[in-house]
């Protein structure tokens, strides 16, 4: 099964995989709540992919690594640590920022400081129901930071998580996620990059918590 190789330290089975993903799940549907309400308009989000990925794929999956995006970014810590990030193409994040504060579509060609304001209060909504899902599961304590808004290359952004992140970390937890404001659909692209030592420790709550057999059990 390709979606369990997840670099040379963590392999996941297809059991905690499942687990995983009916996490992301659960955050993914509770993120199209609490921004409908936030935003006073009908919001729908679907998940059409859930997986892991090496970070060497990560430009790939996202459109390559010179594709210029919006992403949110921020610090996790707590009983695990990483960083999370959310990225939408740059046009897609633009229009995206429009239905929030309700201007034309098309308004939006650059970010003022409105505009930036907007984007990491959807970013509070959309890592909050992810990692509150997560902390749910686990039973853990997960905090995220401040976000941080930029826009740059995929790959650009990627490194400079990466340099973040002061043990290695080699796999993302990629969500691809489509968020529909009144019918108008936007992609994006969900993606957690925790420490080996997180991963292990989210693995191992994961089994103490649902039963889940340990690889050759």
């Amino acid at each position: 099964m390709e979606e369990k190789e997840t670099g040379q330290k963590v392999k996941l089975t297809s059991l905690e995989l499942d687990a995983l993903k009916e996490m992301g799940n659960i955050g993914t549907g509770n993120a199209a709540t609490s921004l409908s309400k936030f935003i006073n308009k009908n919001v729908d989000m679907n998940f059409p992919e859930t997986k892991f990925v090496h970070v060497s794929k990560f430009s790939e999956t996202v459109g390559g690594p010179e594709k210029m995006v919006v992403g949110i970014y921020l610090q996790i810590s707590g009983e695990v640590h990483g960083e999370a990030m959310f990225l939408f193409p740059e046009k897609g994040a633009y229009e995206l920022i429009d239905l929030i504060l309700s201007k034309p579509l098309g308004t939006t060609k650059r970010m003022d400081d409105m505009d930036k304001s907007a984007f990491m209060e959807l970013s509070n909504i959309l890592t909050g129901s992810f990692l509150n899902a997560l902390g749910n599961m686990l039973e853990a304590k997960i905090l995220p930071s401040v976000p941080h808004v930029a826009a740059d290359m995929a790959q650009t952004l990627l490194d400079f998580i990466l340099i973040k992140i002061s043990k290695c970390a080699d796999t993302l937890l990629y969500v691809k996620t489509g968020v529909n404001v009144e019918g108008h659909k936007i992609d994006g692209e969900f993606t957690v990059l925790f420490d080996q030592d997180s991963l292990k420790k989210i693995i191992s709550k994961m089994h103490d918590k649902y039963g889940l057999e340990s690889p050759g059990a």
